[in-house]
């Protein structure tokens, strides 16, 4: 009945128009090492001479429309260790998918290090396929989103 209730909230959400990406803290529940897709091809991608990491996360279904995520791994520019961000859909539901092994890398000295990926965004209806823009400042720290 929770889970009814909870999907069906989904649905009214993701129905009021285009959805925007939320950016934040990995310490949430999906940004758990339990929920890293499998085998590491698909999962896991490097950038920067591996000092940028992306990772694919699922929530194992739940909820069943909106269960990807995104986490980026960069070294702090202020101090020592990393920042962690995970990315998701608005209101913090995932995405219905996403291809990270297809993802597509770009430089730009000005901006830092662009990454397409493409997802899969629930509009409620149906699926739609789109491209997440992950624009990640290693000079700053910022990692910054944009979907189309």
């Amino acid at each position: 009945m929770i889970r009814s209730v909870a999907l069906a909230s989904v649905f009214a959400l993701a129905g009021q128009g285009a959805l925007a990406d939320v950016t934040r803290d990995c310490g949430t529940f999906e940004a758990n090492a339990r929920n890293l897709v499998l085998p590491p091809e698909i999962g896991i991608r490097t950038f920067a001479q591996g000092a940028i990491r992306m990772f694919y996360l699922d929530t194992g279904g739940e909820p069943a429309c909106c269960s990807s995520h995104l986490m980026v791994v960069l070294p702090s520019p202020e101090d020592p260790g990393d920042i962690c961000t995970l990315i998701s859909n608005e209101r913090n539901f995932g995405y219905g998918g996403l291809d990270l092994a297809g993802a597509v890398a770009s430089y730009d000295a000005a901006t830092g290090l662009s990454v397409d990926v493409p997802v899969r965004v629930f509009d409620g209806a149906d699926f739609v396929d789109e491209t997440l823009t992950v624009t990640i400042n290693q000079q700053s720290g910022v990692v910054a989103t944009s979907q189309r």
